[in-house]
């Protein structure tokens, strides 16, 4: 089975190179050991979120309600 799964090739990323299939026997996993993928968590960090779009209160034309008196 790791035979197969080495066949399956390798995904390049900027963070390396990763096995694209990958098998981890239940002891493996209790040792500790992890699946090997890209690094993800410091992905966004130069870029900043951009403000919320506040909508306009402008009347509608066509919904044009009397003054209340």
């Amino acid at each position: 089975m790791r035979r197969e799964s080495a066949s399956a090739g390798f995904y390049k990323s900027h963070w390396g190179t990763h096995p694209k299939l990958q098998i981890l026997t239940i002891e493996e996993l209790l040792a500790g050991h992890k699946i090997d993928y890209p690094d993800i968590t410091g992905v966004n960090v130069t870029f900043r979120r951009a403000q919320k779009a506040k909508a306009k209160q402008e009347p509608h034309p066509e919904l044009d309600y009397p003054e209340q008196i």
